[in-house]
């Protein structure tokens, strides 16, 4: 076993302390016994102002320690007031935000339910049996009741029939043939005006041509009497110059 701890002395101050009070407590029996002598009562005397000594320590000591406690208590409240205000703050710039998210997710929650409904319209697309079935699908996709949506597929199966095909050619084959006898008569008139232009410029031409040759009788016809004229100019031109004294 190992051996017992050995009880250690107070020091200092405790220790100090320790011994007045023996001493004390050794001198209030003999002052109880009436053998107390004046030496002893000057002791004892002298460690009870000591004591009150330290006990006025102390409790000045408590006083600022408990000064200390109430500054830091006042400086806990007035953070723990803050920290209040920051908290309320907090919220009150959280609340938009958590109201915004809640928007976010009823908006992600539609969009996943639009999403879920196109894919089974898809799906009953991609399944149908028929190009009514798929239409109809497409149209009670599009809003359109269940009823409705039948009507509509069954006016889609008829419209997919042969004679519906056929008579879709012929109306196709129809306003072609009219387009086309549009174009014809546009170039009819078109032609009916070129050759009414053609016409006229003929016509021009020849009366041109009827007037040039006119002309040239006439030019040919005049041409000794211009032929006369210019010889007599000529003759009275050079008289005159004969006459002339200043002559060369």
């Amino acid at each position: 076993m190992s051996p017992r701890p050995q009880q250690r002395a107070p020091k200092g101050r405790n220790r100090d302390r320790a011994d007045r009070r023996a001493v004390a407590d050794v001198l209030l029996a003999r002052l109880r016994r009436g053998v107390l002598s004046p030496a002893e009562g000057a002791l004892l005397a002298e460690h009870v102002r000591e004591e009150q000594r330290l006990a006025d320590e102390n409790r000045r000591a408590m006083a600022g320690t408990t000064q200390a406690l109430e500054r830091h208590r006042a400086a806990a409240d007035a953070a723990i007031v803050e920290a209040e205000q920051h908290a309320e703050r907090a919220e009150q710039q959280l609340a938009p935000v958590e109201q915004a998210l809640a928007e976010a997710r009823r908006q992600h929650r539609g969009a996943c339910d639009r999403v879920d409904q196109l894919l089974a319209s898809l799906a009953r697309i991609r399944n149908a049996q028929s190009l009514g079935d798929a239409l109809a699908a497409v149209a009670e996709h599009d809003g359109l009741s269940p009823t409705a949506a039948r009507i509509h597929a069954r006016i889609l199966d008829r419209s997919d029939s042969t004679e519906a095909r056929l008579a879709e050619q012929q109306r196709d084959h129809d306003i072609a043939l009219a387009i086309e006898r549009r174009r014809g008569d546009r170039w009819q008139r078109h032609a009916l005006y070129a050759d009414h232009k053609a016409g006229r410029y003929r016509t021009a031409w020849f009366a041109a041509r009827r007037d040039r040759r006119a002309d040239r009788a006439a030019m040919a016809a005049e041409l000794p009497a211009v032929e006369a004229g210019q010889r007599i100019l000529a003759a009275q031109r050079y008289e005159a110059q004969t006459a002339s004294p200043t002559a060369p």
